[in-house]
């Protein structure tokens, strides 16, 4: 496969075999870190939501699995961005990751970026999950062409993804 095209994407990506996605109980709570609002099997973020959703409902209050993968320190996706391209265009590529994040957030709150390290020139980005890893490295692969690889492992819930470009 050549550098300009992406190895292969795990899409279907299981969320039954994660111990921070909650059991389903039914009714309305709200995370007490971030005020992310879980209703019908879904997280919502508080501004998507009618301004007076919440008014005389029963909340329970939660921390949501995102702010516990935080807290806990347990990323679900890595991205491991290099090269030459990297060090000179570091703000721009930086910029789109952070557009990526909060356009994927407005579907599903518990995509967020963890932390964002160097490492020996290295960027490296840590996500709550797995789908958004999989979304920035595209993004990026996208914007700056490069040579982009995907890697799971089998026995956790964790992508480890590479973009590299001279």
């Amino acid at each position: 496969m050549s550098e300009q095209h992406a190895s292969r994407i795990r899409k279907n990506i299981e969320d039954y075999k994660d111990p921070y996605i909650p059991k389903a109980d039914g009714g309305i709570s709200q995370c007490k870190e971030c005020g992310a609002i879980h209703h019908s099997h879904r997280w919502y973020l508080p501004e998507s939501l009618p301004h007076d959703f919440l008014k005389g409902k029963e909340v329970h209050p939660v921390v949501c699995p995102a702010c516990r993968k935080i807290a806990d320190g347990i990323p679900g996706g890595v991205l491991r961005l290099s090269g030459e391209f990297l060090q000179q265009h570091r703000e721009d590529i930086l910029r789109l990751i952070r557009n990526e994040e909060n356009a994927a957030r407005l579907d599903n709150p518990l995509e967020r970026i963890m932390s964002i390290e160097e490492d020996g020139g290295a960027t490296v980005i840590h996500t709550t999950n797995e789908k958004l890893a999989q979304r920035l490295g595209k993004a990026v692969h996208k914007a700056y062409s490069g040579k982009l690889d995907y890697k799971w492992s089998e026995d956790t819930k964790l992508a480890r993804i590479t973009w590299h470009r001279e």
